[in-house]
């Protein structure tokens, strides 16, 4: 078996960052990354990043039975500064639940999370955000990580997002 392909997107994700959070995020997972396949949910302890833990998502993949769909992704976990930049609960509700016809924005964290399924690469973004947030962040930084059981099919995505807030106080709930 050779090097999985997901350590060449990490290392490129790495090279990329400008965040402090999601670089730690991604060199931990390089660490316990096995070389031949992906690591299981198990590998993950949050106790090793427990300053981390408000900016991560850990989302499981759940087979689609519409045909419109392939997966579907049932939130698990969500930080607290995750959940202060959403307008409405997410823990234990799918990402799809948010995708309405007047503002179909959400689609691009399913169909990142789409992309981390199909390929069992991560997928890393830096930028101007793409979704609508409760409060407006002038750049977001984040990961969406492949996590699968048996080391090839990918049943969880967990995902770090990082926002650069316009208004800190407002964010930090001043």
């Amino acid at each position: 078996m050779g090097t999985h392909p997901n350590l060449k997107a990490l290392d490129e994700a790495l090279a990329q960052s400008q965040a402090q959070n999601v670089r730690e995020f991604l060199g931990y997972f390089q660490k316990l990354h096995p070389q031949d396949r992906l690591p299981g949910r198990d590998a993950f302890d949050p106790i090793e990043l427990p300053r981390l833990l408000p900016d991560i998502v850990l989302a499981k993949v759940v087979p689609s039975d519409t045909p419109d769909m392939k997966y579907r992704f049932l939130v698990k976990v969500a930080g607290d500064t995750v959940l202060k930049s959403v307008d409405r609960p997410i823990i234990g509700r799918y990402l799809d639940e948010f995708v309405t016809a007047e503002d179909p924005s959400p689609r691009y964290p399913i169909a990142d999370r789409e992309q981390v399924v199909e390929t069992g690469c991560l997928v890393f973004r830096r930028g101007k955000p793409r979704l609508k947030f409760r409060l407006d962040f002038s750049s977001i930084e984040v990961c969406h990580f492949p996590l699968a059981s048996d080391g090839r099919t990918v049943d969880h995505v967990i995902s770090i997002i990082v926002y650069e807030a316009l208004d800190r106080d407002a964010f930090s709930g001043k």
